[in-house]
């Protein structure tokens, strides 16, 4: 699994670099990987470059009943009714939807989120171009098209029959892209937002767990002459202090407002 950031960062700017302890270590771990997670739930996505295969729609919002329409088994006939058909917008859950490799959308009525046998066949592909098409608004530096906004349009209107839409994309960012690196696209304030929360889970478990009341971790920098004087002892009322941080800070929210994906499942 990916990263936005790697450990060793958070380590150096808490000026663990040199020799920090297994507790230590396991401090920054876990504050890592909680700050990771609350700034994943505030952005609404996971902005790691990787593939996703979502089904749409999520759930049936439309109570309206439209034609019926006719499942036949060796035995059975069903006789089902499809709501009406919805908009011809479907935002996808993951930004930004990147070119560099297909999008592949199946569309099956009795599709059942993909659980049914032989659902989603080749046959039920549809076109990129004609049946279906992101709006790409500006280029990587690879000269891929990037659709910022996550939403495909159909040249019709999109079924509202749940799970009867299959989406397999590719999102997210590069490693690069989240480093400040590209030049291009500059998605260095995810990763800002990232550091900055681990600093201060991290921080905050240090100083409220330090055992040695004549020195320890203050709420600045941590240099590595002190590191040897102190001990620490993981244990699950520390994780708790860590977990009990909540959310993310008012200045993480401000650096991540223009990578919100404020979109709505369809």
């Amino acid at each position: 699994m990916g990263r936005i950031i790697d450990e060793s960062l958070v380590m150096l700017e808490l000026g663990l670099s040199s020799s920090p302890t297994d507790e230590e270590r396991a401090i920054v771990q876990q504050a890592l990987l909680k700050a990771e997670g609350a700034v994943m739930r505030y952005l609404q996505y996971d902005p790691i470059l990787k593939s996703h295969t979502e089904y749409f729609p999520q759930a049936d919002f439309n109570p309206n009943q439209g034609p019926a329409i006719w499942e036949v088994t060796d035995t059975t006939a069903y006789v089902r009714r499809r709501t009406t058909a919805s908009s011809n917008e479907l935002q996808l859950a993951h930004l930004p939807v990147r070119a560099s490799t297909a999008i592949e959308v199946y569309v099956d009525y009795d599709g059942r989120f993909g659980t049914k046998a032989g659902a989603f066949a080749a046959a039920t592909q549809q076109t990129e171009g004609e049946d279906f098409w992101p709006r790409y608004d500006l280029e990587d530096s690879n000269g891929d098209g990037v659709c910022t906004d996550g939403i495909l349009l159909a040249i019709g209107r999109w079924p509202a029959e749940p799970g009867s839409v299959k989406v397999v994309y590719v999102a997210g960012y590069t490693e690069a892209e989240l480093n400040g690196q590209d030049a291009v696209i500059d998605a260095s304030a995810i990763m800002d937002a990232v550091l900055g929360e681990a600093l201060r889970r991290a921080k905050k478990v240090f100083t409220l767990w330090k055992k040695n009341s004549r020195t320890g971790h203050n709420a600045g920098t941590i240099t590595s002459e002190s590191l040897g004087e102190y001990s620490y002892s993981l244990s699950t009322a520390a994780m708790d202090k860590l977990l009990s941080v909540g959310g993310i800070s008012s200045e993480a929210k401000e650096k991540l407002e223009t990578f919100t994906h404020f979109g709505v499942y369809m």
